[in-house]
């Protein structure tokens, strides 16, 4: 999680531009400068002096497992900012979820409902999870500073266990690191919800362009460690969508591609 949302908007930015389409339309305007904005995120400044607009979106497929996950992530990086701000140095945390319809079923049905609706889909009760962690976290500070080391413990939310590691190596330290193990379905193809976040931003686009002479959208696909349970496949590549900008990116953030989605009026 990036600790902003302009530092999040430059990390995807620069993610694009490490692509073979996005160094491309880099070197097709001949940019000479960027101006980090807010309507559209960025301007890009050409040779002859025209403003090229650039405006960036997350994408997710929203649902209970996904809004779960998030909101347990959130907790965590809290957690991880608690760590820095007291002690001074940075973590990495996993969260696992003890899922008593697998392992503690009563009945057979209960069981099968576990198998075919995985992953949890509940929203736990953030100073709640705080008075109960911080203290193991004070008791072990010592230990969690001298790496390697790291310290894993249990503990009891509204009658649901939740099972924290946190490891003292961070691996990016310009980010809160906490990760949620979660399980659930990925829905294949989702092209009307991706339409409906594309026309989030086509309301807007006439407050865009009145600051640039052309605007482009890069739509982020999320990964999964987000809680985005998705998967688009070839038919993608196919498929039409309306919007008003000049191109519309879309990047998918697990296996770093670039699809320059089709315009219906084309």
């Amino acid at each position: 999680m990036a600790q902003n949302k302009k530092e999040e908007e430059i990390n995807y930015l620069n993610q694009f531009l490490n692509t073979p389409e996005g160094k491309n339309w880099y070197q097709t305007y001949n940019f000479i400068n960027r101006m980090d904005e807010e309507h559209p995120d960025f301007i890009f400044i050409t040779q002859d002096n025209k403003k090229i607009g650039l405006e960036i979106t997350q994408f997710i497929v929203k649902g209970k497992h996904c809004s779960a996950l998030q909101s347990l992530m959130r907790t965590g990086n809290k957690i991880c900012k608690y760590i820095l701000d007291t002690y001074g140095f940075s973590v990495s945390i996993i969260i696992d979820k003890f899922n008593k319809r697998k392992w503690h079923a009563k009945t057979r049905e209960e069981f099968l409902e576990s198998i075919y609706n995985p992953g949890f889909i509940d929203i736990f009760n953030e100073k709640e999870i705080k008075s109960k962690i911080y203290p193991i976290i004070d008791q072990n500070i010592e230990k969690l500073k001298g790496a390697p080391y790291f310290i894993k413990e249990t503990i009891e939310i509204n009658n649901e266990w939740l099972t924290f590691s946190i490891d003292s190596f961070q691996y990016n330290p310009n980010k809160y690191n906490c990760h949620v193990n979660n399980e659930c379905f990925s829905l294949e193809d989702p092209f009307k919800e991706l339409q409906e976040e594309i026309d989030k931003k086509n309301e807007k686009f006439d407050s865009y362009i009145k600051n640039c002479d052309e605007c482009f959208l890069l739509v982020c696909n999320l990964d999964v460690s987000k809680g985005n349970y998705c998967h688009f496949t070839d038919k993608l590549n196919t498929q039409k969508f309306s919007y008003k900008f000049t191109n519309v990116f879309f990047y998918d953030e697990d296996d770093k591609r670039i699809i320059c989605l089709k315009n219906k009026k084309d």
